[in-house]
């Protein structure tokens, strides 16, 4: 692994004398374009009191991202986020589209089964995204992202123990609003997307959005058109074609009605779908190792297919309460989702493996909480209780060796969880606060499974198999102790402990029981301690957080993923042992003049197994090694360096308008992918820039974007199988032109 030699303290010195002597004659009222929306301050719902808060008066780890932040770094979807944060990784898994596969502070999970739990809870306006199935999404008409870095078992609940993403969509105005944005890419990419927000009368304001998204596939397929006789095609690819072909439709809207001071409900109603081709395997080992197939090139015989759909509506209601002045809040969720996709997952010119895969899943949920201040302003509570239910049904077949072989897996899930959860800040003086909290849970999961114990089942059109009953409960409570002192008007510093829990589950894509059984596992359970600093310096010029954190983790959930002569790849969910992740993250943004500013990150992880489960330790048991159904030393997904350094310059033209450069390099250390550690991502190097023109009255934008100018390749997952190592490909080199205008 690479390694970064620095010293904090000489790095903070230098860098707040170089702000302080370029700002001294810099008038802060005046900041305008995209290198001052840098230090913009973000107001976040992370603790969820009655008010927003700003990002950096929250003593946790956070990186926030408001609508200002978002333009100026030029982000475009949520996996753009993944290299300018440290230690986050928001990439999907491959498998299917649209499969999230978020890892924070070295824990993710890699697997794209729905009855898995995610370790990065994903919320959208305050509800849980129960499956990490259509998780990954554009960045359009968003008011913030905050990344919520660490455990958040008490406010949050159960599978935050990684942290959380938290997206909030905008609410419409007062007044008229509408704005279309167009772009295309070099790879035949279009994208256009508007909305329009207006009132309706005094009190009531709406806001619609549209967004329609047309790639045309920016993989080379090089299969040479040649059918293998009897093989299985669901959609015969073409000769020398393109792959990854994707077309993404949502709509959404947003209505805001206050009654009265004190009353505000808010209704939003979207419905999305996305279609077209499946992922776009390869052979890995062919581009990575022999570098007999050219990169970003696949030679499938099956180009897939991927038809996904959503419907969601979120009804929230807050009521101003003369109790403790404080606020009632109560958010109500629905979703339902229906996701069907067929995968050519050997990527090769022959019918070797292709994978279809269906996963229905609808899910309610409710929280009601209050926030309120009592005795004298010192004391600030937030408790709550919360509901969530969700039904969840996954088909996969596996047809293997041009359909000589049939696998029918899948499952059945009725899940439920319910919590209860109180915190409180007390101001001991004006600058000391101390933290309590504490979450109660109790959660249950009625499953059951395709059996393949004694015949595997190969009735790929109704499923009608054996299934195994695995039903289990489990009841958890989380606790937080903290405190934070504001050391002076531009530093705080802050330190807690708190505990987070994930839940224990089973595998739908249970190939063999009789070798790893499909369930349940125990519930994962994590003490973490932290420590840190937030700090707007150099008059507000110079924004520099850090944190430290030791994380012990007990019956750690690891997905093993196994190549495989019968089943072609066997993958298995187990707790696999104890573990203790350690680090430190660096921030920081530095504005040298009114239009010009640097930001940055640093990460490091030390990750390490306590104690491996003996039946998973192949020191103990050597058998294992044929098998390779045990746990290496190193931990998955946990790349011990990241890093970021970014510039942004604004050239202020007068009456023709303002052009801002930006450009961005990011590191990601190279980490084991696969739990046996039989393969490893290598390190990555992000590198991107953009061009923005805005014009003098700030309502026309255009932009010139490059990312991954490297051309670097990479790949969502590394699967190892039978005849070779497999993975689904992530674009490379993209350049692209946008223009938009606000009305």
């Amino acid at each position: 692994m690479n390694k970064f030699n620095f010293t904090v303290q000489p790095l903070v010195f230098y860098l707040a004398a170089i702000v302080a002597a370029t700002a001294t004659a810099q008038d802060t009222s005046a900041r305008r374009g995209a290198a001052a929306n840098l230090l913009e301050e973000v107001m976040v719902m992370s603790r969820k009191k009655n008010a927003a808060e700003s990002a950096q008066d929250v003593p946790l780890a956070i990186s926030a991202y408001g609508a200002p932040q978002l333009d100026a770094m030029f982000v475009k979807t949520l996996g753009d986020l993944s290299y300018r944060s440290p230690n986050v990784q928001l990439e999907d898994v491959g498998t299917f589209p649209g499969v999230q596969n978020f890892s924070i502070r070295g824990q993710g999970i890699n697997s794209s089964i729905p009855s898995v739990d995610p370790t990065v809870g994903t919320f959208v306006d305050g509800v849980y995204l129960g499956v990490t199935w259509g998780v990954v999404m554009d960045m359009f008409d968003l008011e913030s992202v905050e990344i919520l870095r660490g455990p958040q078992g008490v406010l949050f609940g159960r599978n935050v123990t990684g942290g959380a993403v938290n997206v909030r969509t905008s609410l419409p105005g007062e007044e008229f609003e509408a704005k279309v944005k167009v772009t295309a890419t070099d790879h035949e990419q279009v994208t256009v997307a508007g909305s329009v927000s207006f009132p309706i009368t005094d009190n009531l304001s709406a806001k619609v959005v549209a967004y329609f998204d047309d790639d045309q596939g920016y993989f080379d397929n090089d299969f040479d058109g040649n059918l293998t006789p009897g093989a299985f095609y669901y959609e015969p690819a073409k000769a020398n074609s393109k792959a990854g072909e994707m077309e993404t439709t949502f709509f959404r809207t947003a209505w805001v009605w206050r009654p009265s001071d004190t009353v505000e409900l808010i209704a939003r109603l979207e419905t999305g779908k996305t279609e077209g081709q499946g992922a776009a395997w390869t052979r890995v080992d062919l581009q990575r190792d022999s570098k007999t197939l050219d990169e970003f090139t696949t030679t499938m015989d099956e180009q897939g297919f991927t038809e996904m759909k959503w419907n969601q509506a979120i009804l929230e209601a807050n009521i101003d309460v003369d109790f403790g002045d404080g606020t009632i809040t109560n958010i109500l969720g629905w979703r339902d989702l229906d996701a069907e996709s067929v995968a050519d997952l050997d990527g090769f010119n022959a019918s070797i493996f292709a994978l279809p895969g269906n996963t229905q899943q609808d899910q309610i949920s409710n929280e009601l909480r209050y926030n309120g201040t009592f005795a004298d302003d010192t004391l600030n509570l937030t408790t709550g209780l919360f509901y969530f239910q969700q039904d969840i049904t996954y088909r996969e077949g596996r047809h293997i060796s041009g359909d000589a072989l049939r696998i029918a897996l899948g499952g059945d899930m009725d899940h439920s969880t319910w919590g209860i959860f109180l915190n409180g800040d007390y101001y001991l003086t004006s600058d000391l606060t101390l933290t309590a909290g504490i979450r109660y849970t109790e959660e249950k999961k009625d499953s059951r499974v395709i059996d393949s114990s004694f015949g595997r089942c190969n009735d790929l059109i109704t499923f009608q198999c054996n299934f195994t009953e695995l039903n289990d409960d489990w009841a958890n409570v989380t606790p937080k102790l903290g405190v934070n002192y504001q050391l002076n008007d531009d530093t705080m510093l802050y330190a807690f402990w708190t505990k987070g829990f994930r839940s224990g589950g089973v595998n739908f894509r249970n190939a063999k029981p009789d070798v790893i059984a499909p369930g349940p596992t125990s519930e994962e359970e994590q003490n973490s301690y932290e420590i840190g600093m937030k700090s707007d310096l150099v008059d507000g010029r110079l924004r520099l957080n850090a944190a430290a954190f030791y994380n012990t983790i007990d019956d750690m959930q690891r997905e093993l993923n196994i190549g495989d002569a019968d089943v072609v790849v066997l993958q298995g969910t187990v707790n696999a042992g104890d573990a203790i992740i350690q680090g430190v993250e660096i921030d920081f943004v530095a504005l040298f003049t009114d239009d010009f500013a640097i930001d940055g990150s640093l990460g490091y992880l030390d990750g390490e197994w306590d104690k491996i489960r003996p039946i998973y330790d192949a020191e103990v048991n050597p058998s294992l090694l044929a098998s390779g159904a045990y746990v290496g030393d190193d931990l998955p997904r946990l790349s011990p360096w990241t890093a970021s350094l970014g510039a942004t310059y604004g050239w202020d033209m007068g009456d023709v308008g303002m052009l801002t450069f930006r450009a961005n390099y990011a590191y990601r250390d190279g980490a084991a992918y696969l739990d046996n550690n039989q393969e490893y991502f290598d390190a990555q190097h992000e590198v991107s820039a953009s061009i923005d023109y805005l014009a003098s009255n700030q309502n026309l934008r255009i932009s010139l974007f490059g990312k991954n100018l490297n051309d670097e390749a990479r790949w969502g997952n590394l699967t190892k199988v039978s005849f070779g190592t497999i993975g689904p490909m992530q674009k490379g080199r993209l350049y692209g032109l946008e223009a938009e205008y606000q009305f």
